[in-house]
This record gives C-alpha cells, sequence and structure tokens, in this order.
C-alpha cells in the first residue's frame, strides 16, 4: 500500500509540523503512527518523503527526507471563472474538477447567478481543493479565488494566453477544436455561467472583450456538469 498523502503549505528538508487539522485527519483517519513512512506536498509542485516523528489528533511532526519538484500535470493551466451552482452542488465542482486538473477556480457574480456564497466559503472550498488532490495524487492544488463580479474578472484576461466563454450559441467553435489552435504550455480562462445562462448583456461583454465563444456539449448541461467537462477536454488533450 503506498504511504498516506498529506498537506503542509511550506516543505522543507528536516523537520516539519503539520497543522492541527490535517494532523486531526492523519491520526484518527488514517491511522498514522510514529515510525510510519508518509508524504507530503505542498499544493505548488513540491513533494517530500516523511517519517513520522510524533502523532496525536493536535500534532503531527514529520522528518523530511527528500525533497522533489514537480511539473503542473497538464498541458494547459486551466482556470476556470465559474457562476457557482446551487449550495449542495458546489462541493462537487470544486473535487471533481481539483481531480481532473484544473489550476484555479474563480467563482463569479452574474445577473443570473443563485444566492451568493456564505462566510468561510472560499476556506471551506480550499479544503474540498486538498482533499480531492490527495486522494488523485496531485502534486498542485487549484487556488480557489474569492468570488467576484463577472465584469471584473473579464479585465484579467490579459494575463492569460487564451480566454473564451462557454455558450450554447449555434456560432460557438467546439472547446476541442479551440484547444487544438493553442499552443501547449499556455494558460487558459474559461468563463462558465448559471444554469440559467448569460443575459444579452454578458454576451455583448465578452464579445467586446474579444472572448472567443466556445461550446462544450450538444446538450445542456448543470453549471458543475460544464466545469467538468471543460476540465476532462484539457485532461484529454494532455
Amino acid at each position: 500500500m503506498p504511504p498516506p498523502r498529506l498537506y503542509c503549505s511550506r516543505i522543507a528538508e528536516g523537520n516539519l509540523r503539520l497543522s492541527a487539522e490535517e494532523s486531526h485527519h492523519a491520526v484518527s483517519v488514517l491511522r498514522v503512527k510514529p515510525g510510519d513512512e508518509v508524504v507530503v506536498f505542498d499544493g505548488a509542485g513540491r513533494q517530500a518523503d516523511a517519517v513520522v516523528q510524533h502523532a496525536d489528533r493536535n500534532r503531527l511532526d514529520v522528518t523530511v527526507t527528500r525533497v522533489t519538484e514537480h511539473p503542473f500535470e497538464l498541458a494547459y493551466k486551466l482556470t476556470l471563472a465559474v457562476a457557482m451552482p446551487k449550495a449542495h452542488r458546489r462541493g462537487y465542482l470544486i473535487e471533481k474538477c481539483t481531480e481532473l486538473g484544473v489550476a484555479a477556480i474563480q467563482p463569479i457574480i452574474t445577473e443570473r447567478s443563485v444566492a451568493g456564497s456564505k462566510p468561510g466559503a472560499v476556506e471551506k472550498w480550499s479544503r474540498r481543493a486538498i482533499e480531492a488532490a490527495k486522494q488523485s495524487k496531485r502534486t498542485w492544488v487549484p487556488r480557489i479565488e474569492t468570488p467576484t463580479l463577472l465584469a471584473k474578472s473579464i479585465e484579467c484576461l490579459g494575463e492569460f494566453d487564451a480566454a473564451a466563454l462557454a455558450d450554447a450559441s449555434p456560432h460557438a467553435v467546439s472547446f476541442s477544436d479551440f484547444l487544438e489552435t493553442l499552443p501547449q504550455g499556455g494558460s487558459i480562462m474559461l468563463w462558465i455561467g448559471p444554469e440559467g445562462g448569460w443575459s444579452d448583456a454578458e454576451r455583448g461583454l465578452a464579445a467586446e472583450a474579444g472572448l472567443t465563444t466556445v461550446r462544450l456539449s450538444p446538450t445542456v448541461l448543470r453549471t458543475e456538469t460544464a466545469a467538468a467537462v471543460a476540465c476532462a477536454a484539457v485532461a484529454m488533450s494532455s
């Protein structure tokens, strides 16, 4: 059985103490004990072999024996700017997109968005992403950004090599065809709207910004399904 994978935001050779939350999970759920070998990763490509020195529910100390650097897992770094679905489906979106290799998730607020996020939501989603990265053996954990207005998110498109708006428009190009036009190794930002769809004003805003309109499926998808489909397309092209 492979050694348990644990998260620590900072990794260096020598002694490390994991967070209380991670320590509790390691001891209570994974049954980690002194002398066990574990793998520790920082979510930014660094991973380390380590040996447990002390273990209780509030404290886990390890000694790092070897640190390695890992490139990003996919050929493209995909950031999803997504109008988050209803509360009970948001965790699913974070989890599955993390498993499929998303680089970052930017929740956006649109005209037809459902109710906003509660305080502490970003921290909760970030923890869900860490758990999904542990399960899927990723060394990179996606950034979960603070929710922002659609117009504000579009102001950031210059930071990316390519940008597109997912829409069911008959004039949209397929997302797979869009990916084929891009050199590997680049960054992509993809906007995915709410289940009620984009408003005409929002489509106009995207067109004015020069976003390519792409189609993810010939069928109508829920928001969290569309997000997973986009991530899967990028994973399959890697």
